[in-house]
């Protein structure tokens, strides 16, 4: 079988759907979770090291996030060149993790024969995902690199992952959130809503709300997101951490209000992002604009 023109190498952190993994041949470079007595190896969705396993040592230890030496890197992106001729690498905000740099050093220092080319996102999750699946998609069609690069260079500067944190105790725990903040948060009901700006997490603000009404913001957010992502975007991604229900009634919603027809995938974070959200998550990724309004006005 004859190889492709270019195929798509990403990072764990991505939360890439294990069936488009697998449908677009992306290759999933692993980070680490380490704990005090023992260290796991996540390479994706369930991969390596479960959601159940991972909240049942997370409730009692704060866990840190770790990248793979240079070797680990030069693996990953030789599994790629296996089914094509170059590679593109899409990973989480190099403000977030020192993945960014090292596979750059990599590609630049120990495969520079190699026709690899190196980005960041500047966000995290499924706003990287969403990036990673529509770039395999033209690479999986024939496009070549110079064609999905530049699609990714213009996608990078509208990439959006926004959305509401429902439980506080792991921002806290990790010193992003004091406990006074949490206290007097959980006794008036108030929400986060987070996103990213300048490649960092941002806090836009916080409304007082309880389940019912982060779904019903969370639908309005979704509607206009639909309606002002880029004409080339084709995909939404809803993320959640363990609240599926909220997710499949979000979405039963937004398939009513998408005239255009954009794919709408439902996708449970991974264990990178896990524990920075807590259970209760819901947070979109896409392409297109964004304005946090939708989120915090809830009349």
């Amino acid at each position: 079988m004859s190889k492709r023109k270019v195929a798509i190498v990403t990072d764990a952190s991505g939360d890439i759907p294990p069936e488009l993994e697998e449908k677009y041949n992306i290759s999933i470079l692993p980070i680490l979770m380490n704990f005090e007595e023992e260290s796991f190896k996540s390479e994706g969705i369930e991969k390596g090291f479960t959601w159940d396993e991972f909240y049942k040592i997370a409730e009692k230890e704060v866990p840190s996030t770790g990248i793979p030496g240079p070797g680990v890197f030069m693996k990953t992106f030789n599994k790629a060149l296996e089914i094509a001729d170059s590679v593109i690498g899409i990973f989480i905000s190099n403000k977030l993790s020192g993945v960014y740099n090292t596979a750059t050093m990599v590609a630049k220092q120990h495969m520079q024969d190699k026709d690899i080319s190196v980005y960041h996102a500047g966000v995290n999750s499924v706003g990287v995902g969403v990036v990673v699946v529509e770039a395999a998609r033209l690479a999986a069609a024939g496009q070549t690199k110079a064609e999905v690069c530049e699609k990714v260079e213009t996608w990078i500067k509208s990439v959006k992952y926004a959305g509401i944190i429902n439980q506080l105790e792991n921002l806290v725990r990790t010193g992003r959130l004091s406990k006074t903040k949490k206290f007097f948060a959980n006794i008036l009901k108030y929400k986060p809503v987070l996103g990213f700006e300048d490649d960092e997490i941002h806090v836009y603000g916080n409304i007082k709300a309880d389940d019912v009404l982060i779904i019903e913001q969370m639908k309005k957010f979704g509607k206009q997101a639909l309606e002002s992502m880029v004409e080339d975007n084709n995909t939404l991604f809803l993320a959640h951490s363990r609240w599926p229900e909220a997710a499949e009634e979000v979405v039963a919603y937004l398939r009513t209000v998408n005239p255009q027809n954009k794919e709408i995938i439902i996708q449970e974070t991974g264990v990178i992002n896990a524990f920075y959200t807590g259970k209760k998550l819901l947070a979109y990724g896409y392409i297109g604009k964004f304005d946090p309004n939708w989120l915090l006005i809830t009349k």
